[in-house]
């Protein structure tokens, strides 16, 4: 998903989606944000977009106003993915949003992890659609596309595992050190480092093993502890699929000064 047409009467409610919308680390270019039905169509005339979260009850020209003109004056590879949000949940006004092929409902208050799980949908049907590769500049996979705010928490992320990765820790610790939503943070984790929890954290480890191999006495066993492996074995195993040789070979093959064991950082 690349542009986002945010429909919403009311300032702060818009602003509060707007900050859930850049928490959610779904990948986007930009946010336009309008008051009403007839400022979103004017948008529409004039450029492409990906979302269109409006809201139902509005001045002007309301949600469902809004669904028909979009019918019926757009072609259809440039309708987009819709969702409906209000505070009105009675029957009739929801019927009304699905007939316009809505892609999803939400009420007010706006839960934080519905609106997230709503907005990957959206992505995942861009994707399928071919608008995430053909939007250029946005591609999936580069940093590029993932927010500022989400930037910031995965760099925060990779703080915090550096520091502590000698520890037993696992994605839903990290997830929660970030305040990030499970799901998201991992989608978000691989699209910014290239690489899913688990192999990140083992790769750093393995790393940090053949420093302290290159540089101390310590016995294997220790070393497998001092990264973060409880069970030696495993921790052999690992290194010898990821460089080709045994911990005793590589320490072997590569002797360096020896470093204070005080301070392997």
């Amino acid at each position: 998903m690349r542009k986002i047409l945010l429909v919403e009467d009311e300032k702060m409610i818009r602003y509060g989606i707007y900050v859930m919308i850049e928490n959610s680390g779904i990948p986007y270019r930009n946010i336009t944000e309008c008051r009403n039905g007839k400022e979103a169509a004017e948008c529409l005339k004039e450029d492409r977009y990906d979302l269109v979260p409006t809201d139902i009850k509005m001045p002007v020209m309301d949600g469902l106003e809004l669904v028909e003109w979009i019918h019926g004056n757009l072609e259809e590879e440039e309708i987009p993915s819709i969702v409906a949000i209000s505070g009105y949940s009675e029957f009739e006004y929801v019927r009304g949003m699905l007939k316009g092929q809505a892609v999803d409902y939400l009420l007010k208050p706006v839960d934080r992890q519905e609106l997230a799980r709503t907005l990957w949908r959206v992505e995942e049907i861009c994707r399928k659609k071919g608008r995430v590769e053909d939007d250029e500049g946005c591609t999936a996979g580069q940093e590029s596309s993932i927010t500022y705010v989400s930037r910031r928490k995965m760099q925060s992320a990779i703080d915090y595992i550096r520091q502590n990765y000698r520890n037993p820790i696992d994605m839903a610790e990290v997830s929660n050190h970030v305040s990030m939503n499970y799901s998201m943070f991992s989608a978000t984790f691989k699209e910014y480092t290239g690489e899913n929890f688990n192999g990140y954290l083992r790769k750093l480890r393995l790393e940090k093993s053949k420093k302290l191999l290159s540089g101390t006495d310590l016995c294997i066993h220790e070393i497998a502890q001092e990264v973060g492996f409880e069970d030696a074995r495993y921790f052999a195993k690992l290194f010898r699929e990821e460089t080709g040789w045994t911990p005793t070979d590589y320490r072997e093959r590569n002797p360096e000064k020896k470093i204070n064991t005080e301070n392997k950082k």
